[in-house]
């Protein structure tokens, strides 16, 4: 049998999960409780020492409120055909800010729609 052994994207994503819970205020044994893994097996994903298991990481960002995105950002910005500026930032905006720019693009696109209509009946 293979044994797959962690690289340098199990290091980032584990760094990404560390750094999520703490700015959560969550201690790493509460939030391993919370998605049903151990403790240590936490502390192995968040030091990329294990690959992480595709369901805990779901789990975790579930639990966490985060969007799956969120753990993949620091490697997957370099390649061209991954140019998201959005998705780049979206991450760094406060709820706030967030909550703000998607009534600014429901607000866009209601004008939108509103012109839309407006042209049809000319």
């Amino acid at each position: 049998m293979a044994k797959f052994l962690p690289t340098n994207i199990d290091y980032l994503i584990g760094q990404r999960i560390q750094q999520k819970r703490k700015e959560m205020g969550y201690t790493a044994e509460w939030l391993s409780e919370q998605v049903d893994i151990s403790q240590p097996q936490l502390s192995r994903y968040e030091r990329g020492v294990n690959k992480i298991n595709v369901a805990h990481l779901v789990a975790i960002a579930i639990f966490l409120k985060t969007p799956i995105s969120y753990f993949f950002s620091d490697f997957m910005g370099q390649f061209d055909w991954n140019d998201d500026e959005l998705d780049r930032n979206w991450q760094n905006l406060t709820q706030e800010q967030k909550r703000a720019l998607v009534y600014f693009l429901q607000s866009l696109s209601n004008q939108a729609e509103t012109w839309k209509n407006k042209s049809k009946s000319f």
